[in-house]
């Protein structure tokens, strides 16, 4: 992918190994195909390039188990791997950073996140960007059921519930970054669209 310049260091491909034993282990969605999409994304719409940004889509989702405080796993992982692989040479304050680009996913809102920083949004924007395409969201969908049913030995139904509730709740938050970020506003709307896609998705399975 263009967009990413940390290609063939040591640290990005055992961080490549790492996502691809995720997805051995029943990660659907949670893979490398999403690293790339989200690279893809940065390209489509001309971000412009930031290393910690570069980074923190690399290894956002790098911890993906049935445990909890996964992104918080997944920024001290990239913290612990810097100090043991070459290729990744940025200074303290940016290793600071790609752990804050990275917590910004738990919820997906640049709340008291660098909110002069375009890099959170764009992280937020490069991760949820699938719920903007209706076949995307449909296809989403199938991938974290199934995710969520190998990962957590969940039933079809516990899993549409609970993907109910989490869905009600990014609707809300993608309402407060639409106040925060006017910029995409029309962009959030899009992915508010996706939400209720998929909620009706998951509606379907209980009923």
């Amino acid at each position: 992918m263009v967009w990413s310049k940390i290609r063939g260091t040591e640290l990005e491909l055992e961080a490549y190994l790492i996502m691809s034993e995720n997805e051995i282990n029943g990660c659907e969605y949670h893979n490398n195909n999403h690293i790339e999409d989200m690279y893809k994304y940065l390209q489509d719409t001309d971000e412009p390039y930031d290393e910690a940004l570069d980074w923190a889509v690399l290894f956002h989702d790098i911890v993906y188990d049935a445990e909890p405080k996964k992104e918080w796993r997944s920024a001290l992982q990239f913290s612990m791997m810097t100090e043991k692989y070459r290729g990744c040479n940025i200074d303290l304050y940016n290793i600071s950073k790609v752990s804050g680009l990275i917590m910004s996913t738990v919820n997906h809102t640049e709340v008291n996140l660098g909110r002069l920083d375009r890099t959170y949004s764009a992280i937020i924007r490069a991760d949820l960007h699938a719920l903007t395409s209706k076949v995307g969201t449909i296809n989403n969908f199938v991938k974290i059921m199934n995710e969520s049913i190998a990962l957590y030995g969940c039933s079809i139904e516990t899993f549409a519930e609970n993907n109910i509730k989490f869905m009600s709740g990014l609707y809300e938050r993608m309402e407060y970054n639409k106040k925060l970020d006017s910029k995409h506003a029309g962009f959030y709307s899009s992915v508010q669209d996706g939400i209720n896609t998929t909620i009706l998705l998951a509606k379907s399975i209980k009923e």
